[in-house]
């Protein structure tokens, strides 16, 4: 298993969704698996983080994994050359929202949705642990409808959109119309939103010049990630599981 270093050129040659990143100052890639990565230096905190890209199947290499707050970057180039070598070893890159298990008794058989309505609604206010149970983009679904019922036109993008925007919602009235792009991320309850996906949405944010971006998880967010949005003011919002727990709350 080989991780090596590459030259900024090679690394920009890749399909890169870009984020909005720092100056970066090293970059790496794996010669097992579609995986490569970037160190970045803060020039504001003066302090290091790595992002690791993965490519998905639309050819596009999107943000996968990352640390941030690393003291030198002789730190961050050892989390981030270790850390891929880990993925390489595994064979792959695959996100990890949850574990299914091999068998299940029908007890512990998950809860298959269809359709979103009202009554599915009402089931998850009563049982929101079992929106873990959604594929990712059941849960894309169950936010638009929720955000419909808010007032909100709804549409969901495709699967092989750019990053940043899963659902794009607007609200018109006779004055303005209100353009709102929502990232949706159904992580496992202990995989917290980093602060490299608060710069992809951003990036995204900017480019297609909506009003107002919202990151929606069914996880929560990094100290780091929560820090990161306070600057941009009132252009994103986030939203963790608490919020949807709240949103459930009038089904």
């Amino acid at each position: 298993m080989t991780i090596h270093r590459i030259s900024r050129e090679e690394f920009d040659s890749l399909n890169l969704q870009k984020m909005g990143f720092f100056p970066e100052k090293s970059w790496f890639r794996s010669s097992e698996i579609d995986i490569a990565g970037t160190v970045i230096k803060d020039p504001i905190d003066k302090d290091w983080s790595y992002v690791i890209v993965a490519k998905e199947e639309d050819g596009c290499y999107r943000y996968a994994e990352g640390e941030v707050s690393l003291s030198t970057q002789e730190e961050a180039e050892a989390k981030i050359y270790s850390h891929m070598l880990e993925l390489s070893e595994k064979g792959s890159y695959q996100e990890e929202l949850y574990t299914e298990p091999e068998e299940k008794s029908p007890d512990d058989a998950k809860t298959v949705i269809t359709t979103i309505d009202d009554q599915v609604k009402t089931y998850f206010k009563q049982n929101p642990e079992k929106i873990y149970d959604l594929s990712p983009r059941k849960f894309e679904e169950l936010v638009a409808d929720i955000l419909k019922d808010m007032g909100f036109d709804v549409e969901l993008t495709k699967a092989t959109r750019d990053g940043g925007r899963d659902i794009i919602a607007h609200v018109h009235n006779s004055v303005c119309s209100y353009l709102t792009h929502i990232e949706c991320k159904k992580y496992a309850p202990d995989n917290k939103i980093g602060v490299g996906i608060i710069r992809e949405v951003m990036g995204v944010h900017q480019i297609r010049q909506a009003t107002k971006s919202i990151i929606v998880t069914t996880s929560f967010f990094s100290k780091d990630a929560v820090q990161e949005a306070e600057m941009v003011g009132n252009h994103l919002d986030l939203k963790d599981f608490n919020d949807l727990k709240n949103w459930l709350q009038k089904y």
